[in-house]
């Protein structure tokens, strides 16, 4: 029977009581303090009247606070609930209400971010609590962690959601994707096999935790290895001073924070020779790039490929690596092999499984697939077949069982490690009145992996209304950072299937044709693989 997280964290804290779970900047945490803190956050949001199911909510930048509030929801089957600070007011509103978030921890430097928000979830009965520093609001962190009361622990099963993280919708609304303890068991110990992660292991993880990476950060309450974590926002001189601080042995990098990280390297090193192995995902990577890690880190890589509805299906391994760049480079654009807790077909139209080789729709079936998105059960269904997710993702997979992805089947761009739909800005962008039509898709970028660009076609009778200038400052206004267009594109017509929807694969043709018009030098990644 699989054990559930809250049971994890338990063992952790008897096995490995006075090792470090979490360095952050000058804070360190032990996994007995874990426990003990995370048991007295529980018993507080307890006493604040949250009960199993309940939606619990937290906005902030990376702290330790973070992982304490996960593991007492954990411990009292509430669902944790990640905001990303970079969302909008109108995005973060949508998120609080649609998780049904009895209470909201807001960190110090993010409690500016409510604006007129924070009115209006107080009248709501959403409760604020703050904490790491001065927040001003009615709940303090501390009161409630410093309170000698252990929590009631309910009745939990494998099925009860633990996560609902959110994840840019086309419908222009982010959209919540329900996970279960069930799930991030499975997750936790599928990553752990498919890394090679030790109990030996500091393991340094740099995403954004308002979406599945949190799971990532406890990894090590399946082997109680010691986490990493950025104090703030990544930033690649800090990341490397922590690597010679704290001696870490396993880095999780997306490819932008590993092109930075290769560069302030050779510029500016230090001693990263703790390191054994880079594992890298979520965005487009070069054959170029892993090679230049290779010679500059001296450490192993490993590629993880997965999904917000998933978790992280695929590997390609370290040994996988070393054959390819002495072998085959050719390798180096799978994405790996399927995971053993995971089943992966490739699927034509109709649904039927495809021979080797052929490309389809990748289809995945296992313990970490998600139960569906939160009060959305037409998007379920789009989605589910059966307990089978199919991901929009085209891709094949050869003799060997190396998969290879081929294309994004919706479109989503990949920007930083940023998942952005098209479909989102281009609503943004129609609300112009000098816009008559717009398409919104990526396009390689060396920085980023893709940029998002939009073209548009302005209405005849405004054309100087819609300068890429008073785009850009009115996208800014309505869309997060990421988002917002890197380049704009005017065309007197955009072209038009026979169906009359926008034909993007000819337009991103053309538009491709002419790099000329990109402040950035266009090259092909392998993810764009034919």
């Amino acid at each position: 029977m699989l054990m559930l997280p809250r049971d994890l964290i338990r063992n952790c804290a008897a096995a490995y009581p006075c090792k470090a779970a979490y360095h952050c900047g000058n804070i360190s945490r032990t996994w007995q303090e874990m426990d003990a803190r995370s048991d007295k956050l529980a018993a507080g949001l307890q006493s604040m009247g949250v009960a199993k199911g309940d939606a619990v909510a937290i906005l902030s930048h990376e702290c330790v606070e973070i992982y304490e509030h996960f593991m007492a929801c954990m411990k009292i089957g509430a669902v944790r609930v990640g905001v990303n600070w970079r969302y909008p007011p109108a995005e973060l509103s949508h998120v609080l209400h649609d998780s049904g978030a009895r209470v909201l921890l807001v960190q110090a430097s993010c409690v500016h971010l409510l604006g007129p928000l924070r009115h209006e979830l107080e009248s709501a009965d959403i409760r604020l609590v703050g904490y790491a520093g001065a927040h001003g609001l009615a709940c303090d962190y501390d009161a409630l962690v410093n309170q000698d009361v252990a929590p009631t622990l309910p009745a939990l099963d494998a099925d009860d959601p633990l996560l609902f993280t959110y994840t840019s919708g086309t419908t222009g609304k982010p959209k919540g994707v329900v996970i279960t303890n069930g799930s991030v068991s499975n997750t936790i110990f599928q990553s752990i096999v498919g890394r090679g992660l030790r109990t030996d292991d500091v393991f340094y993880m740099a995403g954004q935790s308002s979406w599945m990476t949190v799971i990532m950060l406890v990894l090590g309450l399946g082997n109680g290895m010691t986490h990493v974590i950025p104090d703030g926002d990544f930033d690649v001189a800090s990341y490397l001073l922590d690597v010679e601080r704290f001696r870490v042995t396993a880095a999780s990098l997306v490819p932008t924070m590993m092109r930075r990280a290769i560069q302030e390297q050779r510029a500016n090193p230090r001693d990263t020779s703790s390191l054994r192995v880079i594992s890298y995902g979520s965005a487009p990577a070069t054959p170029g790039l892993i090679r230049d890690a290779y010679e500059t880190f001296g450490c192993e890589m490993l590629q993880a490929y997965g999904m917000t509805e998933a978790g992280w299906v695929t590997h390609l391994t370290e040994a996988d690596h070393r054959y390819a760049l002495a072998h085959e480079p050719e390798l180096l654009g799978s994405a790996g092999r399927v995971g053993v807790t995971y089943e992966l077909t490739v699927r034509d139209e109709q649904g039927n499984v495809v021979p080797a080789g052929q490309r389809g729709e990748i289809w995945i079936r296992g313990q970490g697939v998600m139960k569906g998105y939160l009060n959305l059960p037409t998007q379920t269904a789009e989605v589910m077949r059966g307990d089978w997710l199919c991901t929009n993702d085209i891709g094949r997979v050869d003799s060997r069982g190396y998969l290879y992805l081929l294309d994004r089947k919706k479109f989503l761009i990949i920007t930083g490690a940023v998942n952005v739909f098209p479909a989102m800005v281009e609503a943004v962008l129609s609300q112009h009145p000098a816009v008559a039509d717009v398409a919104v898709f990526g396009v390689p970028h060396p920085e980023w992996g893709e940029a998002v660009v939009a073209v548009v076609q302005r209405r005849l009778e405004e054309p100087a209304a819609a300068d890429a200038t008073d785009l850009l400052a009115f996208c800014q206004q309505r869309l997060s950072k990421p988002e917002c267009p890197k380049a704009f594109v005017f065309m007197p017509e955009i072209p038009k299937a026979s169906t009359g929807k926008t034909n993007k694969l000819l337009l991103k043709q053309q538009v491709l044709a002419k790099p000329e018009q990109f402040p950035w030098v266009i090259s092909e990644t392998r993810w764009r693989e034919g």
